[in-house]
């Protein structure tokens, strides 16, 4: 007879089930996505959702719920004392670690591609959580400008907004960054400085 380790069948299930959703540096889409390209399966399924994150937390659930199992025989004490947080504990399983990972995939991804650079070259702006917002109280204008840090040292650089931008008169920011920090600088303009009060201004990054 042979006996089922579900402690290692579960986190081999577990681990297949995650790998669909993670997009590896240097690929262009996830590996579940190139799997379903491979075999011509359709990746939009019920109700528009994705057949891959569907397939790949089918398969996360199903390996949490082994891990489950082989935790209730090993531990059957400490499962009835803690069986209240099994729902939030298979959620958090299936949700946080693809898209944890995927970003530490991709933060690696950047400082390898900014390794060896220095000054602006190793500044990225964020133009998408970057904004601008009227500020009520006196008609001024503060955009919040999201700039990260790739070198591995900290360092001094200068927000050059320049008079063709739109601007009245050229109008430089600095800003202190530490080593691989993420920051939001606040610049702000007079509303008569920007022709666009809900665009960020064109400027350019000097180290």
């Amino acid at each position: 007879m042979i006996k089922v380790s579900y402690n290692v069948l579960g986190a081999v299930v577990y681990v297949t089930g995650l790998a669909l959703v993670l997009q590896f540096p240097g690929q262009k889409s996830m590996v579940g996505s190139q799997l379903f390209e491979e075999f011509s399966l359709p990746t939009e399924g019920f109700l528009g959702l994705s057949n891959i994150w569907l397939l790949a937390a089918f398969i996360q659930f199903i390996g949490v719920l082994l891990l489950v199992k082989w935790f209730a025989e090993e531990y059957p004490a400490h499962r009835r004392k803690y069986r209240f947080m099994e729902p939030a504990v298979l959620i958090l399983a299936v949700i946080v670690p693809s898209i944890a990972f995927n970003n530490l995939f991709e933060m690696g991804e950047e400082v390898y591609a900014h390794s060896g650079q220095s000054g602006a070259e190793a500044v990225v702006y964020i133009q998408d959580e970057s904004s601008c917002t009227e500020l009520t109280d006196n008609g001024m204008v503060e955009c919040s400008i999201v700039l990260r840090n790739f070198q591995h040292h900290s360092q001094h650089i200068s927000l050059v907004f320049p008079k063709e931008a739109g601007l009245k008169a050229k109008k430089v920011e600095t800003a202190y960054l530490q080593q691989r920090e993420k920051k939001a600088v606040k610049v702000t303009f007079s509303p008569e400085d920007m022709a666009d009060k809900g665009e960020i201004p064109t400027f350019y990054i000097e180290g």
